[in-house]
């Protein structure tokens, strides 16, 4: 009873920080625009192509300039495609059914590999079967795909508009972040507790904003002052963060409030901009032991002082995120490509069953089980399964009263528009109170399109949501129960595997250089990472894992990432200590030891190993991993018994 009332609340949870009033109102008007201006002028079909073209702006969301342009005109270009496609083939069930599979699965796959948010393949999904509502005519293909594409330039303006008008840029927001952070960890650092809380999440957030800088960077601009500003004083607060990890090894406690001010000061002059021309030159009396500190804080400020003439170029070690992810991720390793292999099958069976049962708007199937598997984890999915049921049948009650009065073409329009714009604005707020308008708004395009706007175009979709939800949860509960927990282990034996061999390359006195082998190594390491949090957080939202058992993993996975942190840090520094051969295989030894553990289940002994010179970090993250292997089976086999 108490999982029941659970699972209702969350049917009901409204979200209300994440209502976008702003992209809402966006949609609303990119999708009455050509609705209306081809209805008055006599050619509505051409119109209603255009508006669902406008749909590409749906796909973008936070993320720098080049992020948000390449997204939208990528998805114009998708959907465009799709219409094409769905024309040619309306008519041919098999191709259609093939079609369908591939113009789901592909986007599907691109947007789980680079971590894009959003309704992935939905809308590819609708322009493709768009054309079951339109006059069979395949000698139109190209013609309705260049409407469609018109639509997703429009939506390419509004965003060139809205990206004139934001007040900063994606990336200054990025910087701005990273320092409030650094404040976090500057004023923590006096209570280890919270500093350790503090420091979790700093590490997340600056892989964030290194990924809004990979993002927003192109080659002219990697040369230009601006953006080697911002990427040193990325790099900076990442060194800020490295030194007051290694203070925290040496409990160097408390911070001097001098140190404290300074921080404020730099912290200050970031947020300004430049703006303040102020230096700190206040004298400052502190131990030795904080000279490194003192010294990355000031570099904040020299950083700001320098002209443009005179900022540092820094060294870029960072990786690209776009089809090297994507090629890294085509292996069984790699829980995308297994999810979107599951996704794949279920999907297959349900368009299957669609067209084998002649069911009149086939689509709609393939359609909401696409939408129960945009679920993070399998209980999410469950949730999206309830949203999805509740939400179509809600949406299909409204606009069947709304279709017996038999409104005139012109109040449909409005009233599709409208839809479209409570669709985005509470999406992220509430998915079950979004989903009632989504079927509005899909039921009246199909409507409009077919030229058939009456109560017999609504009902019937109730029967095929249900029947779409349904093959989802049954696929779900039998297809990779477990696909998540059963990864896991061999993820973090992995990512330790990765690791060793990084920090063998950083640290052996056999010395190497090739900056194409650091980004290659890093590449690896963090497709690794990316791969080993997603595994994480699926398993713990199986239905049938072992909730106590995989919260273990947590301490260890944590570590595992904070000594990919330092490692990247080290990488940064051309002038990192190198260690002796004696020093360098005891920690390949305890590196194989961790790896073996986790992929073996073997019992694990905790080896001491030798202090490093430099990025001592390394060494309490390795033991932290060993004590909590060791911690985690005991607790385990007490837990079994």
């Amino acid at each position: 009873m108490t999982t029941l009332i659970k699972y209702l609340k969350s049917l009901i949870r409204f979200n209300s920080m994440k209502i976008d009033v702003a992209k809402g109102i966006r949609q609303c008007i990119l999708m009455l625009i050509p609705l209306l201006v081809g209805y008055l002028t006599g050619h509505f079909s051409t119109g209603l192509l255009i508006s669902t073209g406008t749909l590409a702006h749906i796909y973008v969301f936070g993320g720098p300039k080049r992020s948000k342009l390449r997204i939208v005109l990528f998805s114009s270009l998708g959907l465009s495609i799709a219409m094409i496609l769905g024309t040619l083939t309306v008519n041919q069930p098999l191709i259609f059914g093939v079609l369908l599979l591939l113009v789901t699965v592909i986007p599907y796959y691109i947007f789980s590999s680079l971590n894009i948010p959003g309704p992935s393949s939905t809308f590819f999904i609708v322009a493709f079967s768009l054309p079951i509502n339109l006059p069979v005519a395949p000698e139109e293909a190209l013609t309705r795909g260049l409407a469609m594409f018109v639509g997703g330039l429009l939506a390419t303006l509004i965003v060139i508009v809205v990206i004139l008008l934001s007040k900063e840029s994606t990336e200054i927001k990025a910087i701005k972040n990273d320092y409030n952070i650094i404040k976090q960890l500057v004023y923590n650092f006096d209570d280890p507790k919270a500093f350790a809380k503090a420091s979790q999440f700093a590490v997340t957030a600056f892989r964030n904003s290194d990924n809004q800088l990979i993002t927003s960077s192109t080659p002219k601009s990697k040369t230009s002052p601006e953006f080697q500003r911002l990427l040193l004083l990325h790099n900076t607060a990442q060194g800020i963060h490295s030194e007051l990890l290694e203070l925290n090894e040496r409990n160097a406690r408390p911070l001097p409030t001098e140190i404290k001010e300074m921080t404020d000061f730099v912290i200050k002059r970031v947020y300004s901009l430049g703006k303040s021309t102020r230096q700190w030159t206040k004298k400052v009396d502190f131990d030795k032991e904080y000279q490194s500190l003192v010294d990355s804080i000031i570099k904040v400020d020299a950083i700001m002082n320098a002209n443009n003439d005179r900022v540092e170029h820094e060294i870029d070690i960072r990786v690209p995120i776009y089809g090297h992810r994507m090629l890294k991720n085509l292996t069984l390793d790699s829980f995308i490509f297994r999810n979107t292999i599951r996704y794949t099958v279920i999907m297959a069976i349900s368009i299957f069953i669609a067209l084998m049962f002649d069911f009149e708007k086939a689509y709609w199937i393939p359609l909401s089980t696409h939408t129960v598997l945009l679920g993070s984890t399998t209980l999410h999915s469950f949730e999206r399964a309830g949203s999805r049921g509740v939400g179509t049948i809600f949406g299909v009650l409204v606009l069947s009263l709304i279709l017996l009065t038999t409104p005139p073409v012109p109040v449909a329009i409005v009233l599709l528009a409208l839809a479209a714009g409570v669709t985005e604005m509470f999406v992220g707020a509430n998915y079950s109170f979004a989903v009632i308008f989504i079927t509005i708004q899909v039921i009246l395009l199909n409507g409009l399109a077919s030229n058939h706007l009456t109560i017999l175009i609504a009902l019937p979709r109730i029967i095929d949501v249900i029947v779409g939800i349904i093959i989802a949860v049954i696929c779900l509960l039998v297809i990779g129960r477990k696909t998540a927990s059963s990864m896991l282990p061999g993820t973090l034996a992995a990512v330790a595997r990765d690791e060793s061999i990084l920090f063998h390359y950083l640290f052996s006195s056999n010395k190497y250089a090739s900056r194409e082998q650091d980004k290659k190594e890093m590449l690896k390491l963090s497709v690794k990472l990316n791969n080993m949090t997603q595994v994480y957080n699926s398993a713990n939202g199986e239905l049938f894992s072992n909730k106590m058992v995989i919260q273990y993993y947590y301490p260890s996975i944590y570590a595992l990432e904070e000594i990919s942190f330092m490692l990247t840090r080290a990488l940064s520094n051309e002038k990192r200590y190198h260690i002796d051969d004696e020093t360098m295989g005891q920690y390949l030894l305890v590196f194989e030891n961790i790896a073996k553990h986790f992929e073996r289940g073997t019992n694990i002994q905790v080896q001491e190993m030798a202090a490093l010179p430099q990025y001592t970090h390394i060494k309490t993250a390795l033991m932290s991993i060993q004590n909590n292997c060791v911690n985690a089976r005991k607790e385990v086999k007490l837990s079994l018994n």
